[in-house]
């Protein structure tokens, strides 16, 4: 699923025209990066919460040459001020030039159109800030912290978020529960 394909989407689902759902999702994609930018969490409950990550050089090997190469990898950052939905849906409303029901309806919409694509095992993919996708964890061995026995933790789908490169580097996403039980 593709920018344009979500703002049909939200079009039809918040009951709104196609120039009022551009403008909304506009809006939502200039406000996360804003928020996130200045080194705030902007969370939505159930579906997940963004960040900016911190940048830090780390070093490795080139895989096909065998040289050390530094670059530069983002870790999620802690204890940052947190921006919530209502706030978020606010700002949406102004900027886009609708009203509070309406960008509520659009939001709502936006997080229906990523989550059933997610099920589906589709990516939905938005130029400038990142695509969201379903990844595969593999089965592994760990530890029951109580009595320290091993235990099998079963092979799972999870969503994943890769940023983009153009206008979002750095960005990190942790997904909520939700979004984790729509996948699986």
């Amino acid at each position: 699923m593709n920018k344009t394909e979500t703002i049909d989407h939200i079009a039809r689902s918040a009951d709104l025209s196609k120039e009022a759902a551009g403008r909304v999702m506009d809006a939502f994609d200039a406000r996360l990066k804003a928020h996130t930018a200045e080194g705030k969490r902007v969370v939505f409950r159930g579906f997940g919460s963004f960040s900016r990550g911190l940048p830090a050089q780390k070093t490795g090997r080139n895989p096909r040459t065998g040289k050390t190469i530094t670059y530069t990898a983002y870790h999620k950052p802690k204890n940052v001020p947190a921006v919530g939905e209502t706030a978020l849906r606010n700002e949406i409303a102004a900027d886009a030039q609708v009203s509070l029901a309406e960008a509520g309806r659009a939001l709502a919409a936006l997080r229906a159109a990523i989550t059933t694509s997610m099920r589906k095992g589709g990516i939905a993919t938005f130029y400038g800030f990142g695509r969201f996708y379903v990844g595969k964890r593999s089965a592994r061995n760990g530890r029951n912290p109580r009595t320290g026995a091993s235990v099998l933790i079963r092979a799972a789908r999870v969503p994943r978020f890769r940023a983009s490169k153009t206008g979002n580097t750095g960005g990190k996403f942790s997904a909520g529960e939700g979004l984790r039980a729509a996948v699986n």
